[in-house]
């Protein structure tokens, strides 16, 4: 795009400086779409070039296939090459709307000519804007000489036809059929394309431009808010820029290559001034979501162009808004009773609203849901409509007023006439219908619902019409309706009597003798007045039930009248109770006697009674009444009855029954049997039913009460059975129905209906059958004597071991049992079975016969084979137990077949003789291991009766844990020790590692003279060594042979022995260490062929321990000295040092010679004459070795070396208290020794040495 404008034609230029400057003066009010005050007005999205950047669409470029093309710059022709995919070379479209300067063009170029570009060939250029745009001009600039012929389209929807704008030709009518004007007059078609030859000449050749402007020469452009067909006609979405025709200079005619690629079409520029179209509603356009343009609509608008009102927004038709008017859409009003409406443009018309409401809420209606739904009413407008629910069959209307009233038919009622009134039922269409109830039966009016009569309680029928079965006498004036059929409780079926008419019987005690019996119940004042009334009231009065009784009082004065009489009626054995009060109304004249009545209806006395008892009852009246003075008398008495009619016309007594009785029964009221009937129950007299007499021939019926004199052997209230001892069928009515039972003794029997056979049904005790012939279950003898003499049925003794209830358990004849239970055997069940043991004669059930159990492994024959009364089985060689299962104690596994093994423990190994009783372990000593017992456990030695010790080699130091037999652990390179605890000459302990390092070099000097002096210390001892050998060599030989079976147990003891003096003396000199190791291996020489062998090893021994001592010392120095080899050699160089180190060595040596070889101690050490040596010997060598040891203390003190003398002599007190352990050593080698004993007892005869004791 260029950074330049130029308009070629003055008209055009001022045209567009208006328009520009038009909006630029509105633009600041345009901006928002509402003022300060917050009234709406027009907005509108800035104009802007709309085609920048935008991608346009060519229908032919240059380049594709790559091309040389020349450039008509005047007289002169500059030939160039396209190539569409060269960045540097191509004229593609993206090059009409890019930014760029006029001094450095960019252009979209199209084929040339030589490649048929001309007319009628065109090529379009077209731009897609993605939505409606308000288009204000449209500007070309041509980098080659203007078209001749082109023209511009629009379209204003997507896919829709393309729209001519603008024709630009110097040949209108021959390329456009278009005549060429410039302008159109008013009246016109204002949307009318124009042709103009302007802007077609072919000069300039380079830079031409082309400005339309959309309302130029439009007579309404001034009037564009009024003008519709100039809105739509700047709307646009889409641009077409058909270029039809190139401007030549004719010389295309002669086909010149040349002159053909100098003609093509090429625009630099492509501009569009416009505005994104929002209808004045938006001030902004931004990306939709959909990925094109919309409008931010205001003034409660939508849509891409802000084109409709929102849904909620209808009150007036959507217009675009103005200079004067924002024309913002106005919300409806649906009453706060919607959220939806439409635009009604016959209403808006007739009232300037047009928002219609929808889907009003509430139940009402309207257009703007101001008024109640048809058929709904409401009381004020801010409360909701209810509906009316007026009853379609009972309203007039089924609209109610503002209270929700319904207008009802006749008959009807309710708020919603939904209701019968009173009197009506069954509300219908017509509405509803009167009650047909007939008012004797009935109580109040009939269901409103469907008509149904409420019957009184005797009373049946649609219309209460009848009595109830077992009722009569339908009456209005009876609350029940109708009367209970009485016929003393034998039919329910009765009605009112036609014979009988109404009388009352009355007295009012004034004519003859009509009085009646007054009873002072106290002598005082006040107090109750009884009255009895005359006969005529009482007895037999069942014709005046459910009739009126009146009793009428007078009295001086009405105060002393009665309020309340207590009437009692009595009969049949019931008495009654009628509290009543006097009649309301009933008040005397002035001028007469003050009179009081008191009324009562018989049936209405007592309602827990039943209505039959109250005309069962046979009354006596007794009126009991307070009266505070003897004036209150009884001056009349009415009672309401019947009578049989003597006249045709008197009135019909109708609460009279007549009953229908059952068979059996007769008389008016059932009140009597009839013949051949008797009562069922006499005790309730004429209530009672009646039956037939029936004794079933065998004897008459008593009349009253039916009870029957039997005969012919039979009893029973109706002679329904045999006596006692007598079978047959009573029932029949036969003299011979009864027969005698064929029983012992004359007892009862029975008759078999099905087959007649008389079975005896209380035998004797143990008898049974059908004549009791033979013995019941349980029981044996002859009761009948079938098989010889007659024996009596006992019981059968199986001593409890059987069980009773059962059948066949014993033989009927013989006695012998045969069900015998709990594994019991025997005629009388006494004994056990074979394969169970027990009392079978024992009642405790624990104490019966028990299965034998052996144990099919353990048991040397059968299995079931036991002691009849132990239960003991028959068991293999050393196996126990009852039911032979488990080993004697000392032995294990046992096998079927061949018993036990021996356990074979070890006897020094184990705890005892005793091992598991299925896999043989032994019980093993502490550290001792195999099922014998008879190895150590892994890192153990020394095998012995305490067990096995534990080698306790220094994990570090050791090569392995387990040690050798004699205790001592095989080290690593630079660990030495019995435990390989301590590092070797030469070595020192590195805390770092803990390992055992080599010392310097340095150290070497001192090691080097160290086994100097130790190979001229052994010199003397070797020597004596020999001397000894051959002092000790006749003993030797003595004892050599009888003791060689000892000398291996003798080896590991010796060695334990070593080991436990040694812990015990660590710290103690090397000289008197090992002469102490010595002394106390010497113990053992009592055996001479041991003795030369273990002093050659204690006495190299000490050696190696001096040796070591002395290597310690001068580590130490070294150490004190700083480590330096300087101060080293000065040490070396020190005379008192050397000479030390001198009598260091050599002094031990010395001592040894004396102390070891002195006579005394080989005295001590020698063996007796018998062989044994004294216990008191080993407390003496204890002695001297004590002494021994403070003669070395004392030789190895010296000056020079103090602090090191008193380190040794605080070791030298510890070793005090550790020797008492060493004395427990020695008790624990006198019972070694007993051990040693045992064992020497055991050596061949050869060797009579061997059995000496000590």
């Amino acid at each position: 795009m260029d950074t330049s404008f130029t308009v070629s034609t003055p008209r055009l230029s001022t045209f567009l400086c208006l328009y520009l400057h038009l909006h630029t003066l509105a633009r600041a009010a345009m901006d928002s779409c509402y003022d300060e005050e917050g009234v709406p007005s027009r907005c509108m999205p800035k104009f802007e070039n709309i085609a920048f950047n935008r991608t346009a669409m060519v229908s032919r470029v240059c380049g594709s296939p790559p091309e040389d093309y020349c450039m008509q710059t005047g007289s002169t022709r500059s030939c160039h090459y396209c190539d569409a995919s060269d960045p540097e070379l191509h004229h593609n479209a993206s090059l009409l709307t890019d930014f760029h300067r006029n001094d450095e063009p960019t252009w979209w170029q199209s084929p040339s000519m030589y490649y048929g570009i001309q007319y009628p060939n065109s090529v379009s250029v077209t731009l897609h804007l993605g939505k409606s745009f308000e288009i204000t001009y449209i500007r070309l600039q041509f980098y080659t000489s203007r078209p001749e012929s082109f023209a511009i389209y629009r379209r204003t929807e997507e896919d829709g036809p393309w729209l001519p704008y603008q024709y630009y030709s110097g040949s209108c009518r021959k390329t456009y059929r278009k005549e060429t004007k410039g302008y159109i007059r008013p009246g016109d078609d204002e949307r009318t394309a124009l042709c103009t030859d302007e802007f077609s000449d072919i000069s300039p050749l380079t830079g031409g431009n082309v400005a339309f402007s959309t309302l130029e020469g439009r007579p309404s452009a001034y009037n564009f808010d009024q003008s519709l067909v100039l809105q739509e006609w700047v709307t646009a979405t889409d641009l077409l820029i058909s270029l039809d025709r190139l401007n030549t200079f004719g010389d295309e005619f002669f086909k010149d290559a040349k002159v053909l690629r100098s003609y093509f079409y090429a625009i630099s520029d492509f501009s569009v001034g416009g505005r994104c179209k929002c209808n004045g509603h938006a001030s902004e356009c931004v990306e939709g979501e959909q990925g094109g343009l919309v409008c931010v609509c205001q003034h409660h608008t939508v849509g891409a162009d802000c084109q409709r009102c929102h849904p909620f927004y209808q009150d007036r038709p959507w217009a675009r808004a103005t200079g004067d008017s924002a024309n913002e859409c106005l919300r409806c009003n649906c009453s706060g009773r919607s959220e939806e409406c439409v635009f009604d443009l016959e209403q808006y018309r007739s009232t300037g609203s047009g928002g219609r409401c929808v889907n009003c809420r509430d139940n009402t209606d309207g257009p703007h849901c101001e008024r109640c739904l048809e058929y709904h009413t409401r009381k004020v407008p801010e409360e909701p409509c209810v509906p009316c629910n007026c009853n379609i069959n009972g309203s007039v209307s089924l609209q109610c007023d503002v209270e929700g009233r319904c207008l009802c038919r006749v008959g009807v009622t309710g708020e919603k006439c939904d209701t019968c009134q009173a009197g009506f039922h069954s509300l219908g269409p017509g509405g509803c219908r009167p009650c047909e109830c007939d008012p004797r039966g009935s109580v109040d009016y009939c269901s409103s619902l469907d008509g149904r009569c409420y019957c009184k309680p005797n009373v049946e029928g649609q219309s209460c019409n009848r009595c109830k079965p077992g009722f009569f006498n339908l009456q209005q004036e009876n609350l029940a309706g109708c009367q209970p059929c009485f016929c003393f409780g034998h039919s329910r079926a009765c009605s009112s009597s036609d014979r009988y008419a109404a009388v009352s019987i009355t007295s009012d005690f004034i004519e003859g003798i009509q009085t009646h019996l007054v009873l002072k119940l106290c002598s005082s004042h006040n107090c109750p007045i009884c009255a009895s009334l005359l006969e005529k009231f009482l007895g037999h009065q069942v014709n005046s039930y459910g009739q009126l009784l009146s009793i009428t009082f007078t009295s001086e004065a009405p105060e002393l009248l009665p309020d309340h009489v207590t009437l009692i009626l009595q009969g049949s054995g019931i008495t009654l109770l009628a509290e009543l009060s006097s009649e309301p109304g009933l008040s005397h004249d002035p001028g007469l006697t003050p009179r009081r009545s008191f009324i009562v209806r018989y049936q209405n006395v007592d309602r827990k009674l039943p209505a039959w008892g109250h005309v069962y009852l046979i009354f006596f009246l007794l009126l009991r009444f307070l009266d505070s003075s003897d004036t209150s008398q009884l001056a009349g008495v009415t009672l309401t009855s019947a009578s049989i009619a003597s006249h045709p016309n008197s009135p019909p007594a109708l609460w009279v029954e007549s009953c229908s009785c059952p068979r059996g029964l007769a008389g008016q009221f059932c009140e009597r049997c009839t013949q051949g009937f008797t009562r069922e129950d006499s005790s309730r007299g004429l209530l009672s039913a009646c039956v037939p007499c029936n004794c079933h021939h065998h004897g008459p019926c008593h009349p009253e009460t039916g009870a029957c004199e039997c005969s012919d052997f039979t009893s029973g209230t109706t002679c329904e059975h045999c006596l006692d001892g007598y079978y047959g069928n009573a029932l029949i009515g036969t003299p011979a129905d009864c027969q005698p039972c064929p029983c012992p003794d004359r007892s009862s029997c029975a008759q078999i209906a099905q087959t007649g056979q008389v079975v005896c049904t209380n035998c004797p005790a143990g008898q049974t059958g059908t004549r009791c012939q033979m013995c019941e279950d349980g029981y044996y003898g002859d009761p009948l004597g079938t098989s010889g003499m007659v024996q009596p049925c006992v019981r059968c003794s199986c001593n409890g071991n059987v069980d009773f209830n059962s059948v066949g358990v014993c033989d009927h004849i013989t006695g012998r049992c045969l069900r015998c239970l709990g594994h019991t055997e025997g005629d009388h069940c006494q004994r056990c079975q074979q394969g169970f043991y027990g009392d079978a004669l024992n009642q405790t059930a624990g104490q019966k016969c028990k299965p034998c159990g052996c144990s099919s492994a353990g048991t040397s024959g059968h299995v079931n084979e036991c002691h009849p009364q132990t239960g003991n089985c028959h068991c293999l060689s050393h196996v126990t137990g009852r039911d032979c299962s488990h080993c004697e104690v000392g032995f294990f596994n046992l096998q079927p077949g061949m018993g036990c093994e021996r356990c074979k423990c070890n006897p020094i190994g184990s705890l005892s003789s005793v091992c598991h009783p299925t896999t043989g372990e032994c019980v093993c000593r502490a550290g001792v291991e195999g099922r014998l017992c008879d190895i150590c456990r892994a890192s153990f030695f020394g095998f012995s009766l305490r067990g096995c010790e534990a080698c306790n080699c220094d994990p570090v130091g050791s090569v392995s844990m387990q040690c050798h037999s004699n205790g001592t652990c095989k080290c690593r390179q630079g660990f030495v020790g019995y435990k390989c605890d301590q590092c070797e000459l030469n070595y020192f302990h590195n805390r770092a590692t803990h390992q055992c390092d080599e010392c310097p070099v340095c150290y070497g000097l001192v090691k080097k003279q160290v086994s100097y002096v130790r190979l001229l210390s052994l010199t003397t001892p070797l020597q004596f060594i020999e001397v000894c050998r051959c002092s000790l060599m006749h003993s030797s030989l003595m004892c050599a042979a009888p003791l060689s079976g000892s000398s291996r147990n003798l080896a590991w003891r010796s060695g334990e022995r070593k080991a436990s003096v040694l812990k015990f003396i660590p710290l103690s000199p090397s000289g008197s260490r090992s002469s102490l190791l010595f002394s106390v291996t010497c113990l053992f020489c009592f055996f001479p062929s041991l003795c030369f062998y273990l002093f050659s090893f204690f006495l190299s021994r000490s050696h190696k321990e001096v040796a070591d001592h002395i290597e310690a010392v001068a580590s130490r120095v070294v150490q004190v000295s700083n480590r330096t080899f300087s101060l080293l050699m000065d040490l070396l160089q020190d005379n008192s040092t050397e000479e030390y180190i001198m009598n260091l060595t050599e002094n031990p040596v010395c001592s040894w010679c004396d102390i070891l070889f002195t006579p005394s101690i080989l005295s001590l050490v020698c063996p007796a004459p018998d062989g044994s040596v004294p216990l008191e010997r080993f407390d003496r060598i204890l002695n001297e070795t004590e002494r021994r040891l403070s003669m070395l203390r004392g030789s190895v003190e010296s000056p020079a070396l103090s602090s090191k003398i008193q380190r040794l002599r605080t070791a030298a007190k510890e070793q005090q208290s550790r020797l008492s352990l060493i004395e427990q050593d020695i008790q624990e080698i006198r019972e070694e020794r007993d051990s040693l004993r045992d064992i020497a007892s055991n050596l061949p005869q050869s060797c009579p040495r061997a059995r000496g004791e000590a």
